[in-house]
């Protein structure tokens, strides 16, 4: 199963996730997001890390053109944009297509690997399951210890999504609000 990180924008998190064998890093550069980043720190980030593969995540609004300009500031081979975007066919990236309402994807449509998000009380839905095992879907949702073995014995997703969290103070990080559920899943 694979792990992909959301919205690094801290060294702290981005060490700990790399170290721990993390698949994708995301930095986004949506600058309505309030987890955004500039092109300067992620640069700076990434420099720390040991051969990581980085995702860019870009919003709703932003052109292909500024995608296209931030991915080769940063030499990205990777793009996270909204299933819904108006350009996503235009750019020439392997892309994770983040779905906010699941029950839009309908049977195998693209290479690309989407990244659903859904609530603890759809883990049971048999339409859900039925999407993940045409697709190669990676799961975002509010994981706990007492879930993450559920969803992913239930849903055998493709990977899992975590989206970080501001660090409240510089160097603080988030690491132990991550760790114990990687744990439980083999990231250690």
């Amino acid at each position: 199963m694979l792990l992909k990180i959301s919205s690094i924008t801290n060294l702290t998190d981005a060490r700990y996730f790399s170290a721990i064998g993390a698949n994708y890093l995301g930095f986004n550069f949506d600058a309505l997001n309030e987890n955004n980043i500039s092109i300067q720190k992620a640069t700076e980030i990434s420099s720390w890390l040991h051969q990581p593969v980085i995702v860019g995540e870009f919003g709703m609004h932003q052109t292909k053109e500024e995608i296209e300009f931030i991915a080769q500031q940063l030499q990205l081979n990777e793009i996270q944009i909204p299933f819904q975007h108006a350009q996503k066919d235009e750019l020439e990236f392997p892309k994770f297509l983040v779905v906010d309402d699941w029950s839009t994807v309908h049977g195998p449509q693209s290479t690309d690997i989407f990244v659903l998000k859904i609530n603890e009380e759809e883990i049971n839905n048999i339409e859900l399951k039925k999407i993940i095992s045409l697709q190669k879907i990676i799961i975002e949702m509010e994981f706990t210890t007492q879930n993450i073995l559920s969803v992913v014995e239930k849903l055998n997703p493709y990977g899992i999504q975590i989206t970080c969290k501001k660090e409240e103070k510089p160097g603080s990080g988030n690491i132990e609000d991550y760790a114990d559920v990687l744990e439980l899943i083999g990231f250690s």
